[in-house]
């Protein structure tokens, strides 16, 4: 059956398990791994549009290459030689990769909070699950909208009717936003619980657990490691401005929310992606045999760093704009 459908229960006796008023509680005992499966399923979505585009851009001749024939056997050229197309392909790879890396992590940080016996090192695996929750969850589902919506434009006409399957996997990913809290709720546990809270703690270890990996790094990815280390910088005063406007105007905490928690997931995503390029570098240099993987793993980094990660400028402005341009509309002349 589908978890979308409406279910009614009139008639039905309710059971009791266990004690009263605590069933919320009891819930949130696998809440963790609810939200962490619901960005799972944003991932698996998204693969599977990126496959499917990939293999149709492949496969799909029209017009041709911008620098000449790629295929002068062929009537055109297959689309995955245009640029735009490459854009597109390019960034669901970049988004969904990134977000796979991202999920491994936080479900070893979900047995490592588990299992870890030192009482210090299950607090700091606790205190980065809870960090990391809320970006799984949000952000894993909105990419996994992004990507979707990019595959059924890569097909085209064929992406929008039925008989491909695209148009499915786009609207299958639209409930992911809904689902275990909304992404906006998401947003507010993030910046408030996680971040406020505990007054960037957690945000400040990740921070320099961030920077200590990038100053292992050899110099071969430091085009790749002063954009991320700067952005680091950023983040932290990004942090400290929403601390200051949170005191000065409530409304200040709804009205930044999204944009804080896109702008960390961002800075998250180039951390994944740093460490996959350095482990690609790292087997190239030792002569892996799969030369081309590898290669192909830090083309993929430095486009996102390159194309990607610069979108956390756009949410910095829009968090920095405060909560007036929001609340300043009367309610009733939304309608003009």
């Amino acid at each position: 059956g589908s978890s979308t459908c409406v279910m009614n229960f009139d008639g039905a006796t309710g059971y009791l398990i266990g004690e009263e008023n605590k069933g919320l509680a009891a819930m949130f005992t696998m809440m963790n791994y609810e939200r962490l499966s619901i960005g799972l399923q944003g991932i698996g979505l998204g693969e599977v549009s990126y496959q499917s585009a990939r293999a149709y851009a492949l496969d799909r001749i029209q017009s041709r290459a911008p620098s000449g024939a790629v295929a002068p056997e062929q009537a055109a050229d297959p689309i995955i030689v245009h640029p735009d197309v490459r854009r597109m392909l390019l960034t669901q790879k970049a988004l969904t990769e990134g977000c796979r890396m991202m999920s491994y992590y936080v479900a070893t940080l979900l047995d490592l909070e588990r299992f870890e016996s030192a009482p210090e090192k299950h607090k700091e695996n606790g205190q980065l699950l809870a960090f990391f929750i809320p970006i799984v969850k949000s952000f894993l589902t909105d990419v996994s909208q992004e990507v979707s919506s990019l595959g059924v434009q890569i097909y085209g006409g064929h992406g929008f009717i039925r008989e491909w399957g695209m148009e499915q996997l786009m609207r299958d990913s639209r409930i992911l936003m809904i689902y275990e809290g909304t992404n906006g709720i998401q947003a507010l546990d993030f910046i408030g619980r996680k971040n406020l809270h505990n007054k960037g703690r957690t945000l400040n270890k990740l921070v320099e657990k961030i920077r200590s990996f990038c100053r292992t790094q050899e110099s071969k990815l430091n085009h790749l490691i002063m954009p991320l280390q700067e952005i680091l910088s950023e983040w932290q005063s990004i942090f400290k401005h929403a601390q200051t406007k949170a005191h000065e105007n409530p409304e200040e905490i709804g009205a930044m929310s999204v944009d804080f928690l896109q702008y960390s997931a961002y800075v998250c995503l180039g951390y994944f992606w740093l460490q996959m390029a350095a482990k690609a570098q790292e087997q190239i240099d030792a002569g892996s045999s799969d030369v081309d993987f590898y290669l192909s793993k830090i083309t993929t980094a430095e486009f996102y760093f390159s194309r990607i990660l610069p979108r956390t400028q756009t949410h910095k402005a829009g968090l920095l704009s405060g909560a007036d341009n929001l609340m300043k509309l009367d309610s009733e002349h939304f309608s003009f």
